[in-house]
């Protein structure tokens, strides 16, 4: 028994060169970025009442 195959192909379909992948310090980055940001907006929201009784009291 034989059998022979053909690759299945597009000629529309151009190659496109793929973006090279992340590397090691850039997802950490981008992690840590991700798991301080509930902590950055408490300070912000900290930060602006504390601002604005200031405001308040004058």
């Amino acid at each position: 028994m034989n059998a022979t195959t053909n690759e299945a192909t597009l000629t529309a379909i151009t190659n496109i060169s793929e973006e090279a992948e992340a590397t090691a310090g850039t997802r950490l980055a981008q992690n840590s970025l991700l798991s301080e940001l509930p902590g950055i907006v408490f300070g912000l929201i900290t930060l602006g009442y504390v601002i604005s009784s200031l405001v308040a009291l004058a």
